[in-house]
């Protein structure tokens, strides 16, 4: 039988009282809060408080507040990640088109009759495919110039890069990228030709960065292209990314992109993006590293990052892993 509480004598003060207005307020969104009570996670819950009351999400400085362990504050980043990114994901991969006004026949063919540069640029789609367009294409071509706003310029460089990369232009491949490009800017034929060159000169280490994450580096899935683009933004290494996919299948025992992004967010929160980096800020890291750096080349005129040894670490590093280890020892018992 479950004891009663003992009266103090005082009337209790009520729990609604921390909801008064006094002092300094934050306004948390009730759909987080729901997702939170639902999955039931408190660390997840407390880095959430942590991030709404400090707004930055500096994981050392949180782990540090909390007195969350490594592995605890990563498994809360995790589940906290996952449950706003359903939202973030959603509103990011709205196709416009979708909103996009369903142009009739006869407007496609006014469209195309009436306006010179649109007109110019049928033509020139026609000349890029080696077909007439369809009806389905020429409304595609529409929703680009008209709904989505690329120039005629921009949306010709489209079309030369979707028959060169592919082969051929596939009327999905043609709306995903033009709504890719419009969320990104490039709705000019200048604009085009310089991110192009970039996608260029970035090739062989974007496909360095795909074998790290065993991906198709002709046909890279969604997921997959935007850990990439995260690893190329923030400068980290092909051998970077394979160390943090070493290190999700350690603690997921599976393969999670969502998880390995999270790795490389914390890295990047922390300023270390190098192999080298990354094992003396995190010394348990190094055995991975080994394995993690044999496995991928290092893209050109890239020096792979050897492992650091602790004969090799500086006195300051060496006296923080010590105190790293000493802190997980008392933590563990």
């Amino acid at each position: 039988m479950r004891d009663t509480p003992k009266s103090t004598g005082k009337k209790d003060k009520p729990m609604t009282s921390v909801l008064l207005p006094e002092g300094e307020l934050r306004v948390a969104r009730c759909d987080m809060l729901d997702k939170l009570i639902a999955v039931g996670d408190g660390d997840a819950a407390l880095l959430y408080l942590y991030i709404l009351r400090h707004g930055g999400t500096d994981g050392s400085a949180a782990a540090r507040a909390l007195r969350l362990s490594a592995d605890r504050y990563e498994r809360a980043a995790f589940t906290l990640n996952n449950l706003i990114a359903p939202t973030e994901k959603t509103k990011a991969a709205t196709d416009k088109s979708a909103e996009a006004p369903r142009y009739t026949g006869d407007e496609l063919r006014r469209a195309r009759l009436d306006d010179q540069t649109f007109s110019g640029l049928c033509d020139a789609a026609e000349g890029i495919t080696g077909r007439a367009l369809t009806e389905g294409q020429l409304r595609c071509l529409l929703t680009i110039y008209d709904y989505l706003g690329l120039d005629a310029g921009a949306t010709i460089e489209l079309l030369s890069y979707l028959k060169s990369e592919k082969g051929t232009v596939r009327t999905t491949d043609l709306r995903r990228e033009a709504n890719q490009w419009a969320d990104m800017g490039i709705v000019t034929a200048q604009a085009a030709q310089q991110y192009l060159t970039r996608c260029a000169d970035e090739k062989p280490l974007s496909e360095a960065i795909y074998r790290a994450l065993g991906a198709d580096t002709e046909q890279p899935a969604p997921k997959e292209q935007r850990v990439c683009r995260f690893a190329l933004a923030h400068g980290f290494p092909a051998d970077a990314v394979e160390l943090a996919v070493h290190r999700t299948g350690q603690k997921q025992g599976h393969k999670s992109l969502d998880y390995t992004l999270g790795i490389l967010r914390r890295w990047d929160n922390a300023g270390v993006h190098t192999v080298s980096e990354i094992t003396a800020l995190e010394p348990e890291t190094r055995t991975s590293a080994v394995s993690a750096v044999s496995a991928v080349p290092a893209a050109v005129g890239q020096t792979p990052a050897q492992p650091t040894d602790s004969a090799t670490l500086a006195a300051w590093e060496q006296d923080w892993a010590a105190r790293v280890r000493s802190h997980r020892r008392n933590t563990e018992e």
